[in-house]
């Protein structure tokens, strides 16, 4: 066998945390490597839509061709969301194209995928992920029940949801630290059998982590508490526990083998002002709402105080929290998003701009005339002048507690991106400040606009990701670069000497790749089916 490339999937590790915990001698086996290896920032694609990193990096090119956004999408020719899953991505991942260059290869839980038929070497979906965008299944099928009997059944395989008690919140603790535990005893036995050239194993246990353990890690957060120690630096923990993990997989490798470590995003503070996009829209006359049925003045008063879409809301949340099971709870939680998001009562004649539902950015999509059901914007001049001044407005806003901007920055994905799918993506992309809560912003447009953020989780994502390489394969040394995630696929393809497919949008990243020292070249004569959805399962 020839030298093997071992990447590692870290979901939610954070480059800021682990360079500062890694100086401070926390993280001694993630020290080493950022002392050897080549870092690549991943920021470009990341920060309009980083709900589609991992794909990105699955399969070379952005959401505009893959067509993947996020796990909630608008329904062609609707004002409706559907739940999508993993079935969303219309060409083929990487490692699909390494199976068909006959490149014998492993692939344990890369987030957003399903199982490829005839897949050259074993294959793992869902068993342990943070989407579950499928199901879990393996190839061959009968791997399914050896990974249980052998390993046990992972936290994360039949996750009911989280409670954010104190008590419900140590309980995940010891869930995660056990995952980390049985995915580290199965990346240490898969890699020593040496029966795979390529192997990528995937963690989803820091992402979890970081969405709920930050508000114990964050002293300046609004819901920081030390009244549970053990809590207290859990997400230090965990990250802990992964750097011992991350040790087990280094002490199999030979001197010849190749590393990559690769995360799509970062985590820090859920400060974002989503919860204030509707109203603002509102305000600025770019969104109208329905009229009113005919009713008289007493229902009417009435039906304001019962059914207003706020008071649905709190009267809902609570309901679902007090009355229904974890479990439940998640499985209506599609359902309940599609209700009070995108589907609001708008008069869409009259409506230019709606919210998409997003758990970081705030995404906007422009009511375009030609290619939504009621569209009433004109294409071309009119579009662009809404554009900028859609960016204009949502760029004055000030955080009305702390005198500072609200959103960092305004990008504008159906135009970033170019693709058959670029008009199923969000017109607008607002990132917000992280450094503080946003409860209330102002502008000379709007006035004062206010409400509380209502989450269960303290840590969302921040926009960038990194991957490190290391090894005879890359460049020897270390340093730190710019780039794109669209860049890890055709790393890896060159790696292995096979030729990308047409479709990838970026070349390799020249600071840290080599020419390849021959390999299998992939029949160029299938490219032309690589925009082609891909077969159901």
């Amino acid at each position: 066998m020839r030298p093997r490339l071992i990447t590692l999937g870290v979901d939610g590790l954070d480059w800021h945390l682990v360079t500062a915990w890694a100086a401070e001698g926390r993280l001694p086996v993630l020290r080493g490597l950022l002392d050897k290896s080549h870092a690549v920032i991943l920021g470009a694609s990341n920060r309009p839509l980083p709900g589609s990193i991992w794909t990105d990096i699955a399969t070379g090119c952005s959401a505009a061709i893959h067509g993947f956004v996020h796990e909630e999408q608008l329904r062609a020719g609707s004002y409706q969301m559907e739940r999508v899953d993993a079935s969303r991505v219309a060409v083929a991942p990487f490692y699909e194209t390494l199976s068909d260059a006959g490149i014998r290869s492993a692939v344990v839980d890369f987030p957003v995928d399903y199982p490829i038929e005839g897949f050259n070497g074993i294959q793992i979906v869902d068993w342990a992920t943070e989407f579950k965008l499928w199901h879990f299944e393996t190839r061959p099928k009968s791997l399914a029940a050896q990974l249980v009997s052998k390993y046990g059944r992972h936290p994360l395989m039949d996750y009911p949801g989280t409670r954010v008690s104190l008590a419900g919140l140590l309980a995940l603790k010891h869930k995660l630290t056990q995952g980390i535990e049985i995915k580290r005893q199965f990346a240490v036995d898969l890699i020593q059998l040496r029966q795979h050239e390529f192997i990528f194993f995937g963690f989803g246990e820091l992402h979890k982590a970081g969405h709920f353990f930050w508000r114990f890690h964050d002293r300046k957060h609004p819901e920081f508490t030390d009244a549970e120690p053990e809590l207290v630096d859990s997400l230090r923990a965990m990250y802990e526990e992964m750097d011992r993990a991350v040790g087990s997989v280094l002490h199999q490798l030979e001197s010849e083998d190749d590393l990559i470590v690769v995360t799509d995003r970062g985590m820090y503070a859920d400060h974002r002002g989503d919860h204030l996009v509707d109203a603002i829209l509102l305000k600025l006359g770019l969104a109208v709402q329905r009229a009113p049925s005919t009713v008289t003045p007493a229902s009417k008063s009435l039906r304001s105080r019962l059914l207003s879409a706020r008071s649905v809301t709190k009267v809902a949340g609570l309901l679902a929290r007090r009355l229904l099971s974890d479990r439940l709870r998640e499985a209506l939680l599609p359902f309940y998003r599609t209700a009070i998001g995108a589907a609001a009562p708008l008069d869409w004649t009259r409506t230019r701009v709606f919210r998409l539902p997003s758990v970081g950015n705030s995404y906007l999509r422009i009511n375009l005339a030609g290619r939504d059901p009621a569209g009433v914007v004109s294409p071309g001049g009119q579009y662009e002048t809404l554009l900028s001044d859609i960016a204009a407005q949502f760029r004055a806003l000030i955080n009305s507690e702390t005198g500072e901007p609200a959103v960092e920055d305004v990008y504008f994905p159906a135009k970033q991106f170019r693709g058959p799918r670029a008009t199923e993506l969000p017109d607008v992309a607002i990132v917000w400040n992280s450094r503080n809560p946003i409860d209330a912003v102002a502008s000379d447009a709007i006035g004062t606009i206010a409400g509380r953020q209502e989450r269960e989780r303290s840590g969302n994502h921040r926009p960038e990701g990194f991957a490190l390489f290391r090894g005879p394969s890359f460049a020897t040394g270390s340093g730190e670069y710019q780039g794109d995630a669209r860049q890890i696929a055709p790393a890896i393809l060159r790696r292995f000497g096979v030729e990308v497919p047409r479709h990838y949008e970026m070349l390799a990243p020249e600071a840290i790749t080599k020419a390849p020292s021959g390999g299998r070249a992939a029949d160029r004569s299938q490219d032309k089916l690589a925009l082609a959805p891909r077969p159901a399962v």
